[in-house]
C-alpha cells in the first residue's frame, strides 16, 4: 500500500518542506518510509503505519529512556533531519563501520526486527540522529507538538479519503 502523493500528499509535503527549511533541508517527499538523501538534502517521510512500529517505539523508549510514542511522527521526521544536522560528527572509522554493517550484518536478521533494531540503532549515524531528534523535541516541545498536530490533521484527511494505491 502506498499513498497517492499526487492527490493529497502534496499538501503535507509543502507543510513539511516549509517546516524543515530552517534545518537546511530543501525537499520533503511523501513516500512509503522515512529516510534521508544527503545529496539533495531531502527528507522522505510516510503517513503509513507498519507492524514494526511498535517494536521500534519500544526499542527507542528503552534505549533512550523516553516515551516517544506520542511523538512518533515528529520523532521519525526529526530523526532524518538529525542525519543532516550531525553528519559532521561522524568519523571516517564510524562511516566505514556503518557501510560494513549495513552490507554484511544487517541482512542476516531478516524479519527479526527486534534484533535488527538493536544493532541498527547502535550504528553511529543512527544513534546520533536519534539523540538529535530527542533533544530537539525536548527543547522545542510546544513547537513540535503543534507541528505534529497540523500534520496529523492532514494525515487524517488522507486516511478518510483513502488516498492509497495498491
Amino acid at each position: 500500500m502506498e499513498i497517492n502523493r499526487y492527490r493529497y500528499g502534496g499538501t503535507l509535503e509543502k507543510k513539511i518542506r516549509k517546516y524543515l527549511k530552517k534545518f537546511g533541508i530543501t525537499r520533503a517527499i511523501c513516500t512509503d518510509s522515512f529516510f534521508y538523501i544527503p545529496e539533495g538534502k531531502t527528507v522522505c517521510f510516510t503517513v503509513l503505519h507498519y507492524t514494526t512500529d511498535a517494536d521500534l517505539i519500544e526499542f527507542i523508549n528503552n534505549k533512550y529512556e523516553v516515551d516517544i510514542e506520542p511523538w512518533y511522527f515528529i520523532f521519525s521526521l526529526l530523526h532524518e533531519v538529525g542525519h543532516h544536522m550531525t553528519v559532521d560528527q561522524l568519523t571516517e572509522k564510524d562511516m566505514n563501520f556503518e557501510i560494513a554493517a549495513r552490507k554484511a550484518i544487517l541482512p542476516l536478521f531478516g524479519d527479526d526486527t527486534k534484533s535488527r533494531n538493536s544493532l541498527y540503532f547502535e550504528l553511529p549515524a543512527e544513534d546520533l540522529a536519534n539523540r538529535w531528534a530527542i533533544e530537539y523535541i525536548e527543547n522545542h516541545t510546544q513547537e513540535c507538538w503543534e507541528f505534529q498536530c497540523k500534520c496529523y490533521k492532514i494525515m487524517n484527511h488522507i486516511y478518510k479519503k483513502k488516498c492509497f494505491t495498491y
